[in-house]
């Protein structure tokens, strides 16, 4: 069986290429399904932006584009991690193990491959948390921004009551051309009067409408053929007024500095900040590369089952293992940024801890040997006839 000769350098190609295979074709499943739930969760989010107003319609499939990266950089590590569980654990279940390591592909060699398998899965997700997540957190910034700079009458979508942001106003049009142009317009606004008096009330109907500018710059809605109702809630001094022309101030948010998140500072600008904050951050990024190799090689003697067990049977301690590991790094990254860690080994120490648990892992069947047989004893001892 050439297929299974370890001394054959075809037939260690052969099985580095059917270890590959297998695992991450398992891998593309499972972060193919995770990337679609999260990706429509968002999307939902985005779509109940638009429909408020506080997004235009035009950009929602960009931003879900450029913040894919942002999903993957701890979707392909676990995702990894999975896969290795998932193909070992089938393999052991299925004896096929069992049958390689007695034609003599020993543990090391196991361990070997999936080393390999770890490299390039880590040079994937260097490449996307170092330089592709950051890039598209500054695209998405860089749109956040432009939306911030509009003003309600760019976000207006025809048939809807949109709220203004700060949730004193609401627009409502039936038609909206490319031109501009508004039909049958509605608007309604709370306006103070003064300090603990009550808001009154003003809404404004007109048949049509248009935006424009005046010398000073600033931009109007300009109504045509309407009435202005005015007055307090609660009184009859409601005052209505008809109009041929109404100018509706639109007004833009006071804020219109550029804002970007740390997430979308480039890498190279993090590592020449002495920033806390920012070099947590570095940190961070950095230790999504740094947990590949070490999950990967925990999902080695995590994955080892017995055939009536069933390759599913240690698949949950591998996942808190993952969810323990990240979320230390996460408090470890929080204590970075508010300096109560060393800034030098502040998510080092958290990389040691869980390496001495992964080697753990290897020891553990060994440890346990004579704990079993000393458990084996004295169940035959019990069973003994007296």
């Amino acid at each position: 069986m050439a297929f299974f000769n370890p001394a054959g350098h075809h037939s260690t190609v052969i099985l580095y290429r059917y270890f590959a295979s297998q695992v991450f074709l398992t891998m593309f499943a499972v972060a193919g399904v995770v990337l679609a739930v999260a990706t429509a969760w968002r999307f939902s989010g985005y779509l109940d932006e638009a429909a408020q107003g506080l997004l235009t319609q035009d950009i929602l499939f960009l931003i879900i584009a450029y913040r894919l990266p942002g999903f993957l950089e701890l979707v392909i590590p676990i995702s990894f991690f999975l896969s290795i569980m998932l193909v070992y654990g089938r393999l052991w279940a299925d004896s096929e193990m069992v049958v390689l390591q007695a034609c003599g592909f020993s543990d090391r060699r196991l361990l070997i491959t999936t080393l390999v398998l770890a490299f390039l899965v880590m040079l994937l997700t260097a490449f996307v948390t170092l330089y592709l997540k950051p890039m598209g957190d500054a695209k998405v910034e860089d749109l956040f921004n432009e939306q911030r700079s509009m003003t309600e009458f760019d976000t207006l979508v025809p048939g809807r009551f949109q709220t203004l942001r700060t949730g004193k106003r609401v627009t409502y049009t039936e038609e909206l051309t490319d031109e501009g142009e508004l039909d049958t317009v509605f608007i309604s606004e709370f306006r103070s009067t003064g300090f603990q008096k009550p808001k009154e009330v003003v809404t404004v109907i007109a048949e049509s409408g248009h935006s424009a500018r005046d010398e000073n710059g600033d931009r109007f809605l300009v109504l045509r053929n309407g009435k202005r109702f005015s007055g307090t809630p609660g009184r009859g001094d409601y005052q209505v007024v008809e109009y041929e022309e109404y100018g509706q101030l639109i007004e833009r948010e006071r804020n219109l500095e550029p804002h970007y998140r740390r997430g979308a500072i480039p890498t190279l600008t993090l590592a020449q900040s002495p920033n806390p904050i920012l070099i947590a951050e570095l940190q961070w990024r950095l230790s999504l590369v740094v947990i590949v190799p070490i999950i990967a090689l925990v999902a080695v003697p995590l994955s080892k089952v017995n055939p009536r067990q069933g390759r599913y049977t240690r698949l949950a301690p591998g996942m808190l293992f993952c969810i323990l590991y990240i979320v230390s790094l996460s408090a470890a990254r929080s204590a970075v940024e508010k300096e109560q860690l060393p800034i030098g080994t502040g998510m080092l120490t958290i990389h040691t801890i869980f390496f001495v648990v992964m080697v753990g892992f290897f020891h553990l069947d060994k440890l346990g040997r004579p704990f079993g047989a000393l458990i084996s004893m004295f169940r035959r001892k019990s069973y003994a006839p007296a």
